[in-house]
């Protein structure tokens, strides 16, 4: 049984003020956990129910490892349906911005603050090989227990880096910046080239004005519909990073 403080800190976990201080965040779900376990990633605690682990026997003798019953779970879950199994990481710490720089791909994103859409964002990046992701001080927290479930393990593979945008953009000097806007030229009329730095900004807004001043292309997915005025700003990402990448292949 979990004692009363401790609940009280993993609850803590669930804000972004208390992930901040104590630099540590939570995964939760077999399939989530499964996918650190396998990609050999270090974590510093992991509470688990008896199921789970009579299916996981490798790890019955780490000193890591926590089993709790299902009532337990549920006080220190974040889900509606706690699932067998949550895991205490330590969260990444900041990369030297100049490697970051040589990357000839980036994808930044000014504003998004649903969870969901950053999550998902986070899976479409890793999909299409993208491996850094500049983030608006705006943008909702990559360890928001939503944003977690939504990436669905793909967090460990993308690195985000979050601060002022326009002061990270100026530093991709040899690199075209290109924003997603509905005035922009149709991505199936582009020449794309590396290097190239993609903005994305929030469905509710777009880019916003002051970052559009650093922007040498606007660039927009035609509608073929007229009833449509904007799409969600993690289906955006997706389609363009589709169209960027397949064409740029097939240039090599």
């Amino acid at each position: 049984m979990l004692s009363k403080n401790k609940i009280k800190l993993l609850r803590g976990l669930q804000r972004k003020k208390v992930r901040k201080i104590s630099n540590f965040y939570i995964v939760e779900g077999p399939k989530l956990v499964a996918e650190i376990l396998f990609s050999g990633a270090d974590w510093d605690e992991l509470y688990a129910t008896e199921s789970w682990l009579r299916a996981n026997p490798i790890l019955g003798s780490d000193k890591r490892l926590v089993l709790v019953n299902e009532k337990d779970l549920a006080q220190i879950s974040s889900l509606k349906s706690p699932n067998e199994v949550l895991m205490v990481l330590k969260r990444d710490t900041v990369q030297d911005f100049s490697l970051i720089v040589s990357d000839p791909f980036v994808l930044a994103l000014d504003g998004v603050r649903d969870p969901g859409n950053l999550g998902t964002i986070i899976r479409n990046a890793d999909w299409f090989g993208v491996g850094h992701i500049l983030c608006s001080l705006e943008t909702v927290d990559q360890y928001n227990p939503k944003v977690i479930q939504s990436a669905m393990g793909s967090l460990q593979r993308v690195q985000l880096h979050y601060g002022n945008l326009i002061e990270m953009l100026s530093n991709f000097k040899s690199h075209t910046i290109m924003a997603c806007d509905l005035s922009g030229t149709s991505i199936y009329e582009c020449d794309f080239k590396e290097p190239l730095v993609l903005v994305m900004g929030s469905e509710s807004h777009g880019v916003s004005d002051i970052l559009s001043a650093e922007v040498h292309h606007n660039i927009t997915i035609p509608s073929f519909s007229p009833t449509i005025d904007s799409l969600n700003v993690s289906v955006a990402t997706g389609i363009v990073l589709s169209t960027i990448k397949g064409q740029i292949k097939l240039k090599k």
